[in-house]
């Protein structure tokens, strides 16, 4: 049997439509938040090293961030070569992304747009991804942010979404306080399982997707005090970061596009 994913009651519900209505006013709040970023912290150097393990090297490909936010990844994707296209709906998110770049001096292209309508051509990319984006969905948006981005993925390309993972349980109890407080900044958020992250995958259309989680350490970084008490028992270091987890924060979707 299949371990029962946790609920807590007073969570937010969904939106009426595939988004939640003030999307852009959300995400542009949010955007205040990046410059706290640091790209040399454990998780994020965690995240990098499981990211490239599923995308290959990017040198000399395209890469496609719908709904890029700070840009970070991509911006060392761009370092290692990589030709970045960022795509996102909030204004002062791709401000904020275009002025790393440019800082960095490093090229790419922008477009402020709707995921569920990119502007791009069939097949124009060879890996396609985001993560943090699609559990802002409700259920049909999901399944059409999911077929957009695949639609835009070259044939023997890549498709990588990442979301939370509703089963871990820290963050999820985390998350719950954080709304009953009103302190939760992140709007409308649902988050998926494996189960239901696969059976979405399946309406979209999509062959052959690969799942894995990791990261067992971020979840408790949403409880009071959580991040203290990760820190006195060792745990944030690369290695735990990178570990691999059903119960993970970090669930990723893998889809290769056939030719």
């Amino acid at each position: 049997m299949p371990p029962v994913t946790p609920t807590f009651p007073g969570t937010v519900p969904p939106p009426p439509s595939y988004q939640q209505p003030d999307l852009v006013d959300v995400w542009d709040k949010v955007s205040e938040r990046y410059r706290g970023i640091d790209i040399g912290a454990p998780d994020h150097r965690a995240w990098m090293e499981r990211f490239l393990e599923t995308t290959g090297p990017p040198a000399g490909r395209s890469f496609c961030e719908v709904g890029c936010g700070s840009g970070t990844t991509s911006a060392q994707l761009a370092k290692m070569g990589a030709q970045i296209t960022l795509v996102d709906i909030s204004p002062k998110s791709l401000a904020f992304a275009r002025g790393h770049f440019q800082a960095a001096r490093l090229p790419a292209h922008y477009a402020i747009q709707d995921g569920l309508r990119i502007g791009f051509r069939d097949g124009v990319f060879d890996v396609v991804f985001n993560g943090g984006v699609l559990e802002h969905f409700t259920d049909e948006g999901k399944v059409a942010l999911i077929r957009e981005m695949y639609r835009v993925t070259k044939p023997g390309g890549l498709l990588l979404i990442v979301v939370p993972n509703a089963h871990d349980v820290p963050f999820r109890l985390g998350k719950w306080i954080a709304e009953r407080r009103g302190k939760w900044i992140f709007g409308f958020e649902d988050d998926l399982s494996e189960g239901r992250f696969r059976a979405l995958a399946r309406r979209a259309g999509l062959p052959g997707v690969e799942f894995a989680a990791h990261n067992p350490v971020v979840g408790w970084w949403f409880l009071p005090y959580g991040r203290r008490l990760t820190d006195l028992l060792g745990l944030n270091t690369a290695g735990w970061h990178a570990r691999r987890t059903r119960f993970g924060h970090v669930l990723a979707m893998a889809a290769r596009k056939g030719k």
